[in-house]
């Protein structure tokens, strides 16, 4: 897997003649030598000879790709079937892959039906299939099918025979008797896949005309029409509604408002602003350095972290990619600490917290002020990782710190790649709550608000992870609910007690949970395991799911993939709503998962990657994407983007709501937008 990753053909070679098993995958992400070689045509074309299974599917991928070596390889293997090799020669040829082509010279291979199917004829290969715990949707369109599976990938395939449909990359088979779908066979994740395909029950006459015969109970079409109404505008029932403006406040308390939700109901935040033309741009201040912790707010104040190199602190290099490495920075830095008033833009107060070449380095994403601050109104918590856990008053007068030595999050597989510490403090019932999963003795602890004592620590079996903690009091238990890699956990927050784990969560954890109609949300999504769980709060013990279950005497609901990396979802009314890292948006019931859409959120001007968290408000849903645009879509079930706005600026934070005002920390500024009334 290694010597394939960093593309040595030699040693790739060695290991093979030595024995090397070409099939077997790393145990944790699910990586292939395969996967692992990337564009190294040679190290794929050896794998194949040497013996890596399916060669039949590689063929095709070097037909459609034009890559001849690989091509050699898979037909060396002596494994495929005519018939395959005769669509493989047919693909190569419609690609004018000239070299490909001729390593069929001489056989004999069998003729193929080339397809000619139109709309009509493709609705039969429509319809749900299933195959362990992979799901997917065939949807019929003009010329082409769009398989739509349950992890949230696409795939858009054109017909070639009346069986095999291809992509740009890839093969999608149907199995067909008598002319009736059965199957669909597709690779996924390396695996070629069998999925079955679902039969729904047919409803005879009868149950269709007593069904048609039916009258509606009284007031049942006006309630309904008041429903779509509501659902139009977001929140689509009265509890919903009544549970979002519970937690709505002006005050923005900490990492994503009351709660971590990031709801602000009733309070109209802006649907469209330019700061160009200064459009519903209330002020505009730069702010040194580089920071991914989000605004906090207090009554007329606004408190913000950065850290400040002495020498150039650098960028955020923003989009979609795989660079584990560490950004090299031997600078000093100010850890610094702001007070700002909302209103105006004013600086209150800045107090620098430490001073010091920062311990661990960075991420490309990554900054040395990461979490958030918590505040109470009279207190405020900043935390910079290593370089410690500081009090101040509101008037910024130091009250005390805490030095939790080394806290070093970075790659568990290799220590060398550091990323940044990422956890926000939070306060709760005159304690201060830090969560600390690092590479060596992870733990989590509780802190006298008052004095910096520690009034209780819980060791924790963990990785690092980023997640933020929560505290939520179901009747009166304060519960402590927390993400992890090796598992999700509650704990009482008074003492630190563990009450409930569940298992296995994706490493890389980064979403914090969150609690709404009465259920706990956590999620995690780095591939290969990408789960959503709704936890009741009377979970205890052990809560893991039996294999191929999604629910139980614990768990509401849960989606075995479809979890996000890095933004938190968000339940809004009646609805989850899940962002990927590339923008798709999944939206599901809140109260039992059911799938409603699944879209990607577009604007003109290039593809989006998000790493920020969406916030809520008045029935729309804000998304910050990495390169400075904010997509406004509206809630409930039909998906609409209401307006795309730009900040001209790299923004990997989480926005904050207070008073109608949205408060933005971009790479070099801080800006406030809101209708030019907002108070």
């Amino acid at each position: 897997l290694y010597a394939c990753g960093t593309g040595n053909v030699e040693l790739v070679q060695t290991l093979l003649e030595a024995g090397a098993n070409p099939n077997v995958r790393e145990t944790f992400y699910n990586f292939s030598a395969f996967g692992n070689a990337g564009s190294n045509m040679e190290i794929k074309a050896l794998l194949v000879k040497y013996g890596l299974d399916g060669p039949d599917a590689f063929l095709i991928e070097a037909c459609l790709g034009k890559k001849p070596k690989l091509a050699k390889a898979a037909i060396a293997s002596g494994k495929i079937p005519p018939k395959k090799l005769a669509l493989a020669k047919h693909l190569a040829t419609t690609k004018d892959a000239v070299e490909i082509v001729k390593l069929f010279d001489g056989m004999e291979l069998p003729e193929i039906r080339i397809a000619e199917v139109d709309s009509a004829a493709l609705k039969k290969y429509a319809g749900n299939f299933e195959g362990g715990k992979v799901k997917a949707e065939v949807v019929a369109e003009e010329e082409r099918l769009v398989i739509k599976f349950s992890t949230g990938f696409r795939l858009k395939v054109k017909p070639v025979t009346e069986s095999e449909f291809v992509s740009r990359r890839q093969l999608a088979s149907f199995d067909l008797s008598e002319g009736t779908v059965d199957s669909l066979r597709v690779k996924l994740a390396g695996k070629t896949r069998v999925l079955n395909r679902v039969i729904e029950p047919e409803i005879d006459g009868g149950e269709m005309a007593a069904a048609a015969n039916e009258e509606p109970e009284p007031g049942a079409a006006e309630t309904e029409t008041a429903k779509a109404a509501q659902t139009d505008f977001g929140p689509s029932n009265p509890a919903s509604l009544a549970m979002d403006l519970e937690i709505s406040s002006i005050n923005w308390p900490g990492f994503r408002g009351n709660g971590s939700r990031g709801v602000a109901q009733g309070q109209s935040p802006p649907l469209k602003w330019s700061v160009e033309e200064k459009e519903n741009v209330r002020w505009k201040i730069p702010l040194p350095g580089l920071s991914n912790s989000c605004p906090t707010v207090w009554g007329d104040r606004l408190f913000i972290t950065t850290a400040v190199s002495s020498a150039d602190s650098g960028e955020f290099k923003i989009g979609l990619y795989g660079d584990v490495a560490s950004v090299q920075d031997k600078s000093v830095y100010n850890f610094d600490v702001y007070c700002i008033n909302k209103n105006t833009g004013e600086t209150i107060w800045q107090k620098t917290a430490h001073q010091s070449t920062p311990a661990v380095k960075r991420h490309a994403k990554s900054s040395h002020a990461n979490p958030t601050i918590a505040t109470d109104g009279q207190h405020v918590v900043a935390f910079f990782g290593s370089e410690g856990l500081f009090c101040y008053t509101t008037d910024g007068h130091f009250v005390w710190k805490q030095d939790f030595g080394l806290l070093d999050s970075g790659w568990f597989h290799d220590a060398t790649f550091q990323w940044g510490f990422g956890a926000s403090p939070i306060i709760f019932d005159g304690k201060v709550i830090v969560q600390c999963d690092i590479q060596q003795n992870s733990f989590i602890a509780a802190l006298d608000l008052k004095t910096g004592k520690q009034i209780w620590r819980t060791e924790r079996n963990e990785i690092p992870t980023w997640s933020s903690p929560i505290v939520h009091k179901f009747g009166k238990l304060p519960m402590l609910i927390t993400q992890g890699t090796r598992a999700a956990r509650g704990y009482d927050a008074r003492n630190g007690v563990l009450l409930w784990t569940l298992p296995k969560q994706s490493e890389i954890a980064v979403p914090t949970p969150f609690v709404a109609h009465d259920l706990i949300y956590i999620a995690s999504g780095y591939r290969p395991i990408r789960p959503v769980y709704a936890i009741q709060p009377s979970a205890r013990g052990v809560i893991s799911l039996e294999e191929g279950k999604t629910t139980n005497e614990h768990i509401a609901w849960s989606l075995p993939n479809g979890g996000p990396y890095m933004p938190s979802p968000i339940v809004y009314g009646d609805y989850i709503y899940i962002c990927s890292n590339a923008g798709i948006l999944t939206c599901y019931d809140a109260k039992d998962g059911t799938s409603v859409y699944t879209k990607r959120l577009r604007a003109k001007g290039g593809g989006l990657s998000f790493t920020g968290s969406p916030v809520a408000g008045d029935g729309h849903i804000y998304f910050p994407a990495e390169d400075g645009r904010v997509l406004v879509v509206k809630a409930g079930p039909n998906f609409e983007i209401v307006e795309t706005n730009q900040l001209n600026d790299n923004l990997l934070s989480t926005p904050a709501i207070s008073e109608g005002t949205m408060f933005f920390r971009t790479q070099k500024s801080l800006i406030a937008v809101g209708q030019p009334d907002s108070t």
